[in-house]
C-alpha cells in the first residue's frame, strides 16, 4: 500500500469513496460528504490544504482530506483557547474514509500519522478533528495518536461531534 499526494484525476473517485462511505452508515449524520469542488480545492490549492490517498495496484483504498483553516469565528482552535497568532499553525483532520475492501489494515490511522509528519514540515503543530461521539472506530483511531477530547458541540448543520486536539511540534529543518 503506497501513501501519496491525491492528483486532480482522483477527484471522482475520492467522492464516490466519500458517498460510499455514508451510504454504509445506519445513521448518516456519522459521516459527512464533501462536494467534488471542495475536493478539488484541496488537491489543487495548497492553501485550502491537501489529501493524500493510499494506493494499491492502481486503486485508491482510502485517504486524508486535511484542511487549512481560515481565520473565523467557527475556527476550532478556538475550542483549544488558542490565541489569534497560533490560530495560523492549525490543521484539520477534515475527512478520511477508506474502502470496504481495504478495510482492517489501520489505513485511518497510517493515513492520519502520514498527514500529521507532512504537516509538522509546514510548521502545523495544531491538528484538529470532529468526530461523532457514537463512531467509537475513529474516535479510538484519533485517541491512539494522541488527541485530546476538548469538548462536544453542534456542527455541520447542528450534528453533534466531539472536537479533538493534538499538538505536534514542528519538524526541525
Amino acid at each position: 500500500m503506497k501513501l501519496t499526494k491525491a492528483l486532480p484525476e482522483d477527484t471522482s473517485e475520492i467522492y464516490n469513496i466519500m458517498a460510499t462511505a455514508q451510504s454504509l452508515l445506519a445513521d448518516k449524520g456519522w459521516y459527512c460528504v464533501d462536494t467534488e469542488i471542495y475536493i478539488r480545492e484541496h488537491i489543487q490549492d495548497p492553501l485550502k490544504g491537501t489529501i493524500f490517498k493510499a494506493v494499491e495496484n492502481g486503486e485508491i483504498g482510502a485517504f486524508l482530506l486535511i484542511h487549512l483553516p481560515e481565520m473565523d469565528a467557527n475556527h476550532l482552535g478556538h475550542y483549544a483557547g488558542l490565541k489569534q497568532e497560533a490560530l495560523s499553525k492549525c490543521a484539520y483532520i477534515d475527512s478520511l474514509a477508506v474502502k470496504p475492501a481495504f478495510r482492517g489494515r489501520h489505513l485511518q490511522c497510517r493515513l492520519m500519522a502520514y498527514g500529521e509528519a507532512y504537516l509538522s514540515a509546514t510548521g502545523c503543530c495544531h491538528l484538529f478533528g470532529t468526530v461523532h461521539p457514537e463512531n467509537k472506530y475513529s474516535l479510538n483511531n484519533f485517541l491512539k495518536l494522541g488527541y485530546q477530547t476538548l469538548t462536544t458541540a453542534q456542527k455541520y448543520g447542528s450534528l453533534p461531534r466531539h472536537i479533538l486536539y493534538k499538538y505536534s511540534s514542528p519538524s526541525q529543518e
